[in-house]
């Protein structure tokens, strides 16, 4: 039997000096982006808290939470990382940890409970992010950009 959460596709502009460069060096319109917004609730001490709204990041081998979650989800245990985006420049130090959570739709259906990895960043400056590790082998991600829906279809 599957469970199927359905989120709504969130249209962001670029930024003024985007758009712009993008219409002087080619003379078009960029138009919009689209971002993947998901709810995630987290356990901590046998409670759940949340919602979370979380970006669901196909780019990201692991997910972000910033530092206050540490205490919030009563965390103890961590190995201590180092994270790097795009470029291997920027580098943030994290806590590698393992937490339970699971997702909402905007209808209030919950996914069953995963065990995942996340990295807890030791500042407070970072996006909250569902990254693929220990998340994407439970479901199947489906986007449907005509009706700017997407689905979290779990196994």
């Amino acid at each position: 039997m599957s469970l199927r959460l359905e989120y709504r596709i969130t249209e962001a502009s670029f930024r003024p000096e985007v758009s712009e460069s993008v219409r002087k060096v080619y003379g078009l319109e960029i138009g919009k982006g689209y971002i993947y917004r998901t709810l995630v609730l987290f356990k901590s001490k046998g409670f759940w808290i949340g919602p979370f709204p979380m970006v669901y990041d196909t780019g990201a081998v692991v997910s972000l939470l910033p530092f206050r979650f540490f205490k919030m989800l009563q965390l103890e245990k961590f190995a201590p990382v180092k994270l790097t985006g795009i470029t291997s420049e920027m580098e943030i130090s994290a806590r590698l940890v393992r937490a339970t959570l699971k997702f909402m739709d905007l209808k209030g259906i919950e996914s069953p409970e995963i065990e995942a990895w996340i990295a807890i960043a030791e500042r407070e400056d970072v996006p909250l992010i569902i990254g693929l590790k220990s998340i994407a082998e439970t479901h199947e991600f489906k986007v449907n950009f005509r009706n700017k829906t997407f689905n979290l279809n779990f196994y």
